[in-house]
This record gives C-alpha cells, structure tokens and sequence, in this order.
C-alpha cells in the first residue's frame, strides 16, 4: 500500500513540475502568424530596363490554341489500290506467257523474289541458269497428322507443284513462259503443262502476273509518284485482287457505260450488284437444275430435277457479285468483290479482263 501511494505522489509531482515550466516560459510557435512582411523596393540603376514577372514559353507562337474535341475517326489506309504497269499475258496449251516491259536481269529478281514469298523458309529455287529457272516443288495443301501417316504406310504419297520459267528476249521486253509439273515421291514427275490445266498452278501465275506489274511500277514504291497515272487502268490491292481506275469524279452515267462497254450487267431490286451474264442466266440457290449422270460418248442422262443448294458447281462467269466504287486520292476505282471464290484472284483476274479487252 506505501509503495502504490508513494507512485501515485511522485507521478502528481512530475505533472505539477511540467505544467510549471510550461507556465514560467512562453510559446512563441505561433508569433509568425502575427509579424508583418518587410518591404523593401528594389532601386535600379538609372536608365536601366524596367523589369517584370512573366511566364515565357518556348516558341510560343508556334503552338496551337487548344480546340474542343471531335469524334474519334479510325485512321485508314490512305492507298488502297496501287498502279501496275501493263503486263501482256498470254494462255497457251502448254505454257503462260507473260511480255514483261523490263530486261531479263530485272524480270529474275521479281520472280525470284516471288519464289521465296511463295516457300517461305528455305531455298525456292531448284536450278538457274541465263535463260531457265527452275522451282523446288511446292505443296499448296499440306497434309494432316492422319493423312500423312497413311501416306507413309501405302507409300502413295500427294503430288506437289513446280515451275518453270524460260526467259526470251524480244524487241526491248522480256518473254517469260511459264510452265508446271507435279512430283510425286517414288514417282516420276509429268510432263510439263500450261498452268491453266490445274487451279493451283493458275492461281498462282495469276499472282505472278500481278507482282509483276506492281513491282514494275516505282510509283507504288515512292509515295512522292503516287500521282502518276500509269498508262493501264488495272490496280492491285494488298491481297493480289485487281480493281479498274475509271478516272476523277466519274458520274453515275460514265459508270454504266463502262460497265454496259465490258459485258457487265446490274441486277435490278439489288443495290450494288453485277455478273457478266444476264439476270435470267445468273445461278442462283433455289433454282430448278437438272441431275444428271454421265454416260457413253460423254453424253448425260437426266434422273431428275432438283432444287440447287449452293453454288460450288457454279463457274464464276454465271455467278452474281457485289461492287463498289471506291475514291481515294488517285481518283474512282471499281472493285467486284469475289472474296466468297474458292480462287478470288483467278475470278478478279477474268472480270478486270472484261474492261480492256
């Protein structure tokens, strides 16, 4: 009890001791609240620049007033089409020809160039010599994990694709026959045919044909020429899909005539849509077909009438496609869209064809 009462006094002392001191000494932390700013004028010398306060802002009159802010606007491509130069091409029975407006030495380097895009990794050329390069096959379809175990236990393996191009010189220009076979493994390879009998082949010469008119043109590779009309009308996308420059501001009339001038006809009660056919000849799904079965003398037999579910076995020339005229700096461009096509760019090819031939 003495020790909790002798605590209890010296814990009162200490208290009385600081509120004592606190009291005898004075709290000056809030005095400056209460002091009054000196003033003091600076004197400058005489006939000296006066001086003042200003916020100064690098190359102020330079930078634009701000403006209120627009709706956002997704940025596009300022090119969607770009020039070819026109490049003469040429079906035969047993080759392709492509009259090239270039020396034999420029005319490799495109088709090499397009050998290698085409391989990917790895070596495309199999042999070169002056006036002959030859392709490593291709495959353009790849087969699966299944397929491939089959083909290595009935050793029946799939074809694959390979070019040649034979180099002519004539009159300035450069002649390319173009030319395929297939190699098969354990096999020997066929002869070689004209492109047009296989539609891998084709559609890769097609290609080709394309790559070689945009290559050609330095104006679709220096932006500062992308005024400069070239002398055909034809114009590539991105994709290798052809379009037709039809000039600056063409009317609405212009463009029937060039369309009634190459073949093509508009179908009435769809807005933006075209085939090179008549509306009554267009293959549409729901019509009434015949189903036939082949038999001697390449004759068919008709079974019965059906009604067509699609339109895979419809040729492109009885088909119906949708356009657009599209604008961009060069002037109006024409594009039939034939993404829906198993070979979008053989099908573009043939229509573009209908508008300078």
């Amino acid at each position: 009890m003495k020790k909790l009462t002798s605590k209890i006094i010296g814990i009162s002392s200490f208290t009385l001791l600081l509120s004592g001191c606190s009291s005898l000494y004075t709290d000056h932390s809030n005095d400056y609240q209460d002091e009054k700013p000196v003033e003091n004028s600076l004197k400058a010398p005489a006939n000296s620049t006066s001086s003042n306060d200003r916020l100064v802002i690098p190359n102020e009159n330079t930078i634009a007033d701000l403006e209120s802010s627009k709706p956002f606007v997704t940025p596009r491509a300022k090119f969607i089409f770009y020039p070819m130069v026109a490049v003469g091409i040429t079906e035969k029975d047993n080759a392709i020809e492509f009259s090239i407006p270039a020396n034999v030495s420029q005319s490799k380097h495109i088709i090499v160039d397009f050998l290698s895009a085409l391989y990917g990794a790895g070596e495309s050329i199999s042999s070169q010599t002056e006036s002959l390069i030859t392709s490593v096959p291709f495959e353009f379809h790849p087969q699966g994990s299944l397929a491939s175990l089959w083909s290595s236990i009935t050793r029946v393996y799939p074809a694959r694709t390979a070019f040649s191009f034979e180099f002519t010189v004539i009159e300035g220009s450069t002649l390319v026959s173009v030319q395929f076979r297939e190699e098969q493994k354990d096999s020997e390879p066929s002869d070689w045919m004209s492109p047009i009998k296989n539609e891998d082949a084709y559609s890769t010469a097609i290609r080709l044909w394309g790559t070689i008119g945009r290559k050609l043109n330095e104006s679709s590779a220096y932006l500062s020429n992308i005024d400069d009309t070239p002398d055909s009308p034809i114009w590539i996308n991105h994709s290798g899909l052809y379009s037709i420059h039809l000039g600056n501001n063409v009317s609405l009339a212009e463009i029937d005539a060039k369309l009634n001038a190459a073949g093509m006809y508009v179908m009435e009660g769809s807005e933006n849509v075209l085939a090179p056919v008549p509306q009554e000849e267009v293959a549409r799904i729901g019509d009434v077909v015949d189903f036939s079965i082949p038999i001697a003398n390449g004759e068919k037999q008709k079974l019965f009438s059906v009604r067509r579910r699609d339109l895979d076995d419809v040729s492109w020339d009885k088909r119906e496609y949708s356009y657009e005229i599209t604008q961009q700096k060069a002037g109006d461009f024409l594009y039939i869209d034939v993404s829906k096509m198993e070979y979008p760019e053989v099908v573009s090819f043939h229509l573009i064809q209908r508008f300078v031939n």
